[in-house]
């Protein structure tokens, strides 16, 4: 009887063991996709850190399982995000800022991060049609730049680790551009 019993529930407790097991092989095997496409990211371009592409993805729990056009839709979604919540705290900064060249400053990064913005969103939209010719990358790349620029003259930038975010996750989506646009055309 107890053999018997044995063979009808261990069927089922083999379910289960690999119910339990599979969240984790899934997750390290998400990790290693994810830390090898960064890999390959820094490879393409040198000023991708890898921290902050593994970071930045791991955040968000589609990356392990994604595609590279998944990927990028991520990233170009993280940049918009970034480039939206850093139009807020400018506007918040200009609103308590007393120096007219500090205002000057703010509301040039408020134009350029607008730009930025609107980039970022033709952009999406064009991936998620998978329209990958329709890409601004660029235009949200001169944005931070331009953004950081006013800020050379005086007492340093106020944006520094927006506009450095915004960079590295603006040149992370021009390399899985370019990877993604290397594998639709084989």
């Amino acid at each position: 009887m107890a053999a018997k019993f044995l063979v009808s529930v261990l069927p089922l407790l083999c379910l289960v063991f690999i119910s339990v097991q599979t969240p984790q092989v899934a997750n390290a095997h998400g990790i290693s996709y994810i830390n090898k496409i960064c890999q390959r990211a820094t490879r393409f371009n040198p000023a991708i850190k890898l921290n902050f592409c593994v970071t930045s993805l791991q955040t968000i729990p589609q990356s392990y399982t994604t595609e590279i056009a998944g990927l990028l839709k991520i990233t170009t979604d993280l940049a918009l995000q970034n480039a939206s919540s850093t139009s807020g705290l400018i506007k918040k900064l200009n609103f308590v800022a007393c120096e007219d060249l500090t205002k000057d400053q703010l509301n040039t990064c408020l134009n350029a991060y607008t730009s930025v913005i609107s980039s970022l969103q033709e952009t999406a939209q064009a991936f998620a049609e998978k329209k990958y010719d329709g890409a601004k990358l660029g235009t949200a790349l001169d944005g931070a730049a331009q953004c950081e620029k006013v800020f050379e003259k005086g007492i340093g930038s106020m944006l520094a680790d927006e506009n450095s975010n915004l960079r590295q996750l603006v040149t992370l989506a021009q390399a899985l551009h370019r990877f993604a646009t290397k594998h639709t055309k084989h």
